[in-house]
């Protein structure tokens, strides 16, 4: 995980200062934005990708093909920015299309590896996102009105039932029992703020591992193989380090080679 994610969703020491740091709150604003934003880019995904398999059949709709491919990268893009309510944007890379003419493009882009993550995080996983969401958000909801409680239990009006003067929760409706159970919640508001942190990691991990271009098995490699070393691709490349002092020819030569340069 990055290092914004670790400081600006890190928990302090101290499990009681949770609630009243800034953590939960970033977490709420990332969580609660995903229903609306999420939702419409669930709706408008999907209707551009089933848009481009019915316009698939037919050979003169390539052009329209395209522009429902690009709508869901468009939609995936905005994803990834909202990241930055408690990390940076998520990068992206997609396959540049290298050849002329419609079909190239339509191959490139459709069978790009970077469209298909994008429709499985704006499509395939919206709904079990969006329920892990609302589950964090509604138990730090609660938790914030059974706290908040004594300052208005007092506008809530019962005739029957639980809640009424002869109910099994009758004694919430006055205000000793009011105060007892914002006590109760007051303790318990750490653990529904550790919970919406864990949410709000998991989801951020999720969308990062989707949308963010795949790395590369053989980075490492290819990274000694261009660096300077007895190992570089790049004929005459200079090694790296510090230059003896020049001798009495004006020469300098390589540390621990000897060589002239």
């Amino acid at each position: 995980m990055s290092r914004a994610v670790l400081s600006r969703l890190r928990p302090p020491a101290s499990l009681i200062r949770l609630p009243w740091s800034a953590a939960p709150w970033l977490a709420v604003g990332y969580l609660a934005s995903y229903p609306l934003v999420g939702g419409a880019l669930f709706a408008v995904s999907t209707a551009a990708a089933v848009s481009g398999v019915v316009l698939s059949q037919f050979t003169v709709t390539l052009p329209l093909i395209i522009g429902s491919v690009w709508v869901v990268r468009s939609c995936a893009q905005v994803e990834r920015g909202r990241a930055t309510l408690v990390d940076r944007p998520i990068p992206y890379r997609y396959s540049e299309v290298t050849e002329a003419g419609l079909p190239a493009h339509l191959v490139t882009r459709c069978t790009d590896p970077a469209f298909a993550r994008d429709c499985a995080y704006l499509i395939l996983l919206f709904p079990p996102l969006l329920i892990l969401d609302l589950f964090a958000l509604l138990v730090w909801l609660v938790s914030l009105g059974c706290v908040t409680l004594p300052l208005w239990y007092w506008a809530v009006e019962v005739s029957g039932g639980p809640m009424g003067p002869d109910g099994a929760l009758g004694r919430l409706h006055t205000l000793p029992g009011a105060v007892v159970l914002a006590v109760v919640a007051l303790a318990l508001l750490p653990f529904a703020a550790r919970l919406l942190l864990a949410t709000a990691r998991l989801h951020l991990t999720v969308a990062q591992a989707v949308l963010r271009p795949p790395r590369d098995p053989l980075a490492q490699a290819k990274g000694v193989l261009g660096g300077p070393g007895p190992l570089s691709t790049l004929p005459g490349a200079r090694r790296a380090g510090a230059l003896t002092e020049p001798t009495e020819n004006g020469e300098s030569h390589e540390p621990n080679t000897g060589r002239v340069i």
